[in-house]
């Protein structure tokens, strides 16, 4: 597998978390020489009034996002030399993220996590974010960012590995990626006590092993630690932050709406908590 990252999407509402996401994309296009979409997606006026009046309020308010759009691009340091095409659409955000993913075959998504719909500290706790929406709908690789960096490196790859057999899907993503990046990957695996009960221990230091070996023949520097953990999230976050990690690689739960909004999923809770850039990655139907 050879990773090629053509064309990159940044949802942006303007807010500091999604300009960050900008940033992100910018480093990632650099070193990929892949081109940025940047997208602002908002409710039309007809979809929020009823009003009727003579002038073409969506016209005005397009110009403004525009006009913002270009100031972006001029101004912002991180993503000069970089080939940018701004993209102003209509409608819920997810939603018009899913379509462009298919029409514009998208090899990455670049955003905020709450960049959409405002940070606050409640927002984390909505499973039906724009963020985690958008990881369930599109099969787009998705990395989501929650804070600021001033340093953007993936030097350090957090590789949750766990007895499923799912969560090696994304090791060759993450293999690619840290050739590209020259980055080391931290492999954590994961086992919990009830894991212990129905699936030996020995087993995931075997699926270990074959990673190991993949990664030896391959020439990539990794470190290894098996863990037993209370919640599997915390875990993982937990270890990022010991690693001073750039980037944790999952594989995200795509489950039915029902689920989604009521069962809080390990790969979402990583995605709201974790400080570290999540790449979230869905598994492939077989």
């Amino acid at each position: 597998m050879k990773l090629s990252i053509k064309k990159i999407l940044v949802p942006t509402d303007f807010s500091e978390i999604s300009l960050a996401a900008l940033d992100y994309a910018g480093y990632i296009a650099k070193v990929t020489g892949a081109e940025i979409l940047l997208l602002h997606v908002y409710e039309s006026y007809e979809q929020n009034t009823k009003l009727k009046l003579a002038i073409d309020m969506t016209e005005i308010i397009e110009k403004g996002i525009n006009d913002k759009m270009d100031e972006i691009k001029r101004d912002n340091k991180n993503i000069s030399g970089v080939k940018i095409t701004s993209r102003v659409k209509t409608g819920k955000i997810h939603q018009v993220i899913d379509e462009m993913a298919k029409k514009e075959k998208l090899d990455l998504i670049v955003m905020g996590t709450h960049g959409a719909s405002g940070i606050t500290d409640l927002s984390k706790f909505f499973l039906g974010s724009n963020a985690y929406r958008t990881i369930n709908n599109v099969h787009t690789p998705v990395i989501t960012i929650r804070e600021k960096k001033k340093n953007i490196r993936f030097k350090d790859i957090i590789l949750p590995i766990d007895s499923s057999k799912e969560t090696m899907q994304k090791l060759e993503w993450a293999m690619e990626w840290a050739k590209m990046f020259e980055g080391t990957i931290h492999l954590l695996g994961l086992t919990a006590f009830f894991d212990e009960l129905v699936v030996q221990v020995k087993d995931l230091k075997k699926t270990l092993e074959a990673v190991e070996k993949k990664l030896d023949a391959a020439g990539i520097p990794y470190v290894s630690k098996l863990i037993r953990h209370q919640a599997l999230s915390e875990s993982v976050i937990s270890h990022a932050k010991k690693s001073n990690a750039d980037l944790i690689f999952i594989m995200a739960d795509q489950g039915n709406a029902f689920s989604e909004m009521i069962v809080r999923s390990s790969s979402q809770n990583i995605i709201n908590e974790s400080h570290v850039p999540v790449l979230s990655m869905i598994p492939k139907q077989k």
